[in-house]
């Protein structure tokens, strides 16, 4: 049999495309070279896949389905994990199949749920898929759990102490049911619809999966690249990639999208900066951490090593607190966060009365923008100080600050 050369290819960091049968072109793959797979195969559900046949008689789809889980596994290295996106239909017999016939050892039995299932009277809505996680050592699988973690709901929700006291303060390693926003199916209007594909997988799911178990450099496969998620998502955050596609036309399509680059990766901004919060705010409300100078330097710095350590480049500190800001708005924080913080038993009564007045001088002379903005951006921030400082020279910028945005809440502070 000739050798199959990919179709496309792409440098830095290499990403090859190869169209045929995944059975035919996994065997020209080095044996032991691949860090991570992700495959997402036919549910055998009568899809067009173009020339693909997706109603196999059962018994030839799960020969078919054992068959790629072999040449994958050849491919694997004995430090790689593998996951398998599957439904109901399937679920139970890959599981058999990989832990009895197999033995690989099963790391996660997660569950990627959805909130727009197909609409149907004969028996409880499909809301849900099985994302299978294996590994053929656990002992020496690639595992980063610092680089997926989220705000624990005891955090965000019940305001718990203790969530403060752990290595990861108020943060933790995802649940192994996946939901929320940008997690649903791919459909409709939806950014990252690509037209002419079935099925799509929402990129946050391979992002996840990507960060948690391989690391920059390593080689990620998709044997089913179908819409190439895999590859754009794996291409975006420094992996190289390989991917098999049984129809040129899609591959085709799938490379547009891979040389185009993700659309939700950015919004791994917001958890960048939703983690960097948690680890610095000792139970304080936005407010406090933003206008508060050690609090806020802390935060900066939190969120430039977030950033640094998932390979994502730094930004300015007005997107760091704007951006925390706006996630305070839309609730994306919890309660905790949101409660108002009162002043100090400490500051005498008069303190706070006269930064009141300095405060409403600054706002009645007009400001350049809300006041939110301006607490936000280092510069407008400064300039708002040099105000407070000429009008009364030896107050408490913070007092001052604090009081503006007091007058924001009660709806006296705006442009």
């Amino acid at each position: 049999m000739s050798r199959t050369k990919p179709i496309y290819h792409i440098d830095n960091p290499a990403t090859d495309i190869y169209v045929g049968d995944n059975r035919d072109v996994l065997p020209q793959i080095k044996k032991g070279s691949v860090d991570l797979i992700f495959a997402d195969p036919p549910f055998n559900w009568d899809v067009n896949y173009g020339k693909w046949r997706d109603n196999m008689p059962r018994e030839a789809y799960l020969k078919f389905t054992y068959e790629w889980i072999d040449a994958c596994l050849r491919v694997l290295a004995p430090h790689g994990s593998i996951w398998i996106n599957i439904p109901d239909d399937t679920a139970a017999e890959i599981v058999v199949y990989l832990k009895k016939e197999k033995k690989l050892s099963m790391v996660n039995w997660c569950i990627w749920h959805f909130r727009f299932g197909q609409c149907r009277n004969s028996n409880f809505i499909v809301s849900k898929v099985h994302a299978l996680y294996f590994a053929k050592d656990p002992s020496k699988r690639i595992w980063n759990p610092e680089q997926v973690l989220e705000p624990s709901d005891r955090a965000t929700t019940y305001a718990d102490a203790r969530t403060r006291k752990t290595q990861t303060p108020s943060l933790r390693v995802p649940l192994d049911v996946w939901y929320g926003k940008y997690w649903g199916r791919i459909q409709g209007n939806n950014k990252e619809r690509r037209n002419n594909h079935e099925n799509q997988i929402p990129e946050v799911y391979l992002e996840r999966v990507i960060r948690a178990c391989s690391k920059k450099g390593n080689l990620v496969l998709d044997p089913f690249l179908g819409s190439g998620t895999t590859c754009t998502v794996a291409r975006a955050l420094g992996r190289q990639s390989v991917g098999i596609e049984y129809s040129k036309e899609i591959a085709k399509s799938a490379f547009e999208r891979i040389q185009n680059g993700p659309v939700r990766l950015e919004n791994s901004f917001e958890s960048v900066v939703m983690r960097a919060f948690f680890s610095v705010n000792n139970g304080e409300s936005t407010d406090e951490v933003i206008l508060n100078d050690s609090l806020r330097n802390a935060f900066v710095k939190a969120c430039d090593k977030e950033l640094t350590k998932m390979g994502l480049r730094r930004r300015k500190e007005s997107d760091y607190n704007w951006t925390l800001e706006i996630m305070r708005k839309e609730g994306k924080l919890g309660r905790v966060v949101n409660r108002q913080k009162r002043m100090t038993p400490s500051v005498k009564d008069i303190e706070i009365k006269r930064a009141k007045e300095v405060a409403r001088k600054i706002i009645d002379a007009g400001l350049p923008k809300e006041i939110d903005r301006i607490m936000c951006d280092p510069v407008l921030r400064r300039d708002f100080d040099q105000k407070t400082k000429k009008i009364a020279p030896r107050i408490d910028l913070y007092l001052v600050r604090k009081a503006a945005l007091n007058f924001r809440k009660k709806g006296a502070a705006t442009k």
